[in-house]
């Protein structure tokens, strides 16, 4: 018996070739379409941790703002005078003369100009890293120092050290000098102008300058400062060029600048929560311009609270639907991204609108302040 053998032809291998590869071509698009909300889904996952990360860093440092500070010995310094050699880089060198921008006040808020980020700067009048502190001491003069004087007589000298900083205040003002020699036996603190006094003006910058001589009953309070500034202070930022929030921190030594805190934050809107005077409860929430863009004694006295709304980015890039811009899609959300702040896509990268974002907001108390009963 014969047997027949018979292949494909040509004609039923191209048809197949035809139905393979639409078959491949479903299949490659639904993979496609799957990565795409998968990677979707990852990146608001991502921008979603590191939101909340950048928040609980910044929300835990705010938190202990004033930490070490025992508030009537700050409280009341409406005129500060200050100085410094230039030559020590314990008081930042650079020129001779007063210390530039130190103030007492727990918390800072520096207003991003022309919808940039704000800047968020924590001070402590302790060190934060360690887990007790000294109250400043509680001494007072016990004879009026002539403004020439080198030295301080004082009722006690607990709590003062040799190389530490002492702050002498009376009728609202207030002086920050160096102790240079603590003499225990006869009650004196010594203030002498050198190298381990760079916070101590001669003789002549004092008279030239009006600083003031203090009478009887002058507090005197000392306390011991970060190692190139009377205050340890870590201040948070934005990097918008790399979408970076960082951490500068001169509580460690060497000082740190611009430590990363988390990657992928392209904004930080702040706002200060101010009481009436007298009162502890916020009555307003301010931004950090106007007569708030400095915050004297009298203001920062009133500061109770900070707000903060900080976006996080993803880093999945979106294309827009067909014919429109990644921006246009995008505008209209950005006013209902959060209930106070308001956030200016111009000085966001032109292309701002083809990722997703995450906003989170707080309400962050300055408990340090609210106890101290200021």
């Amino acid at each position: 018996m014969r047997h027949t053998q018979r292949g494909f032809s040509l004609v039923e291998i191209m048809v197949g070739l035809v139905i393979g590869m639409l078959s491949m071509l479903v299949v490659l698009q639904f993979f496609t379409n799957a990565e795409a909300r998968k990677r979707t889904t990852t990146g608001g996952a991502d921008a979603q941790t590191a939101g909340a990360i950048a928040l609980y860093m910044l929300e835990r440092d705010t938190k202990m703002a004033g930490w070490g500070m025992e508030m009537n010995g700050f409280s009341g310094c409406e005129r500060l005078f200050t100085y410094c050699d230039g030559r020590n880089a314990a008081c930042g060198g650079g020129a001779e003369g007063p210390l530039s921008g130190l103030t007492f006040a727990p918390v800072l808020i520096r207003d991003g100009a022309n919808g940039a980020p704000d800047k968020i700067a924590v001070q402590y009048f302790s060190d934060p890293d360690v887990s007790t502190f000294k109250l400043p001491s509680n001494a007072k003069l016990r004879d009026t120092m002539p403004q020439s004087s080198a030295v301080l007589e004082v009722n006690t000298t607990n709590g003062c050290r040799e190389n530490e900083l002492m702050l002498v205040s009376q009728a609202g003002s207030c002086t920050l000098m160096n102790i240079t020699q603590v003499l225990e036996t006869s009650l004196k603190l010594q203030h002498n102008p050198g190298k381990s006094g760079p916070y101590n003006p001669t003789i002549n910058y004092q008279r030239d300058n009006g600083w003031p001589a203090y009478t009887t009953g002058a507090r005197v309070s000392c306390f011991k400062g970060a190692a190139n500034s009377p205050v340890f202070k870590r201040e948070y930022s934005v990097k918008s060029n790399v979408r970076q929030l960082v951490r500068s921190d001169n509580t460690k030594t060497p000082a740190v600048v611009d430590e990363l805190v988390m990657a992928d934050i392209v904004d930080l809107q702040a706002q200060y929560g101010v009481a009436n005077d007298g009162m502890q409860d916020v009555a307003a929430w301010v931004d950090a311009t106007g007569d708030w863009a400095a915050t004297t004694p009298a203001r920062w006295r009133r500061i109770k609270a900070v707000r903060v709304a900080m976006v996080a980015r993803s880093s999945q890039y979106e294309k827009a639907a067909t014919g429109q811009s990644c921006s246009a899609t995008r505008t209209t959300d950005v006013a209902n991204w959060s209930s106070w702040a308001t956030f200016r896509t111009n000085a966001y990268p032109s292309d701002w609108g083809c990722y997703r974002y995450k906003v989170f907001e707080t309400v962050i108390p300055l408990r340090n302040v609210i106890w101290g009963i200021l």
